[in-house]
Order: structure tokens, then sequence, then C-alpha cells
């Protein structure tokens, strides 16, 4: 299943006419990330919550960097995030999407680099002002598996 990754409504509406609409001579693929999970949905609720604070991103900025230290959860509220791990493409994330828990439950490190690929709209929240219980149930689909 997947869901659209721009929800930028007001962008689309002032800007999408003529040759950039769908029936204009402007071709592109649709932006597309996979539905959040119910334990993200319920999360990302105590973040709404918590009043955090927001942060935008022009598409190809950096959001994080892998290895650099790390103690914030975000919330994807607009656009789609690359998560890149050594460099190499390895997800596209969309809106509803929570990332940066695996710096939050580790060594404080961040495990991959995220970077914008349209405008995001990004809340930000403090990892002690996030449920830790929460953070592992939606990290164990995304821990890296030892190597044997």
């Amino acid at each position: 299943m997947a869901k659209s990754g721009f929800i930028d409504h007001d962008t689309w509406w002032r800007e999408a006419f003529g040759s950039h609409t769908p029936w204009g001579a402007e071709d592109s693929a649709p932006i597309v990330t996979a539905v959040e999970s119910a334990p993200e949905r319920q999360l990302s609720v105590a973040v709404i919550d918590a009043r955090p604070r927001f942060r935008r991103l022009q598409a190809g900025r950096t959001l994080v960097q892998q290895g650099d230290p790390g103690d914030e959860l975000f919330l994807l509220f607009d656009g789609v995030l690359r998560v890149e791990i050594d460099g190499r493409p390895v997800a596209e994330v969309g809106p509803g999407a929570l990332v940066g828990e695996l710096a939050l439950l580790r060594e404080g490190r961040r495990m991959a680099t995220l970077r914008a690929v349209t405008p995001c709209r990004v809340a930000v929240v403090p990892k002690d002002r996030v449920d830790r219980q929460a953070l592992e149930e939606i990290a164990k689909g995304r821990m890296p598996r030892p190597e044997r």
C-alpha cells in the first residue's frame, strides 16, 4: 500500500496550471511512499500533543547526517525524505513517518542520513518528550540485522 508523498495543497493550487497539470505537457512519475504503521500513528499523536517546533527543508537539503550525534525525533508532516546508509539510498518516507528513532535508542549517533527529496516540513521533538517503549516498538522492523 502507498500514499502520496506530497500534501502541500496550497502550493499545488497556486502552481498547478497549464502545462504543469496532470493533463498538461509535463510528464513525471508520482512520488509515493509506504503508509505508516499503527504504532507510528499512535506516537505521531503524542508528538503533535508535545507542541513540537518545526523545521523546513528545501529539496536536496540534509536533515541529519549519518554518524552525527542525535537526541531528537522527527515527524514528517509534508514532503518526502530519502534514507541513505553509507551513501546509498535504502528507503523513502512520506508524511506521517517518524524518523531518527534509532539514534535515541542506540548510542546517540545517527544511523542514516536523511535528505529531502521534495520540500519538507518536519516536527522536531527532544528525546525527553518521547515514550521510549513506543520508539522500541517502531524500531523493531528498522534495526539493522547483525551480519553472520
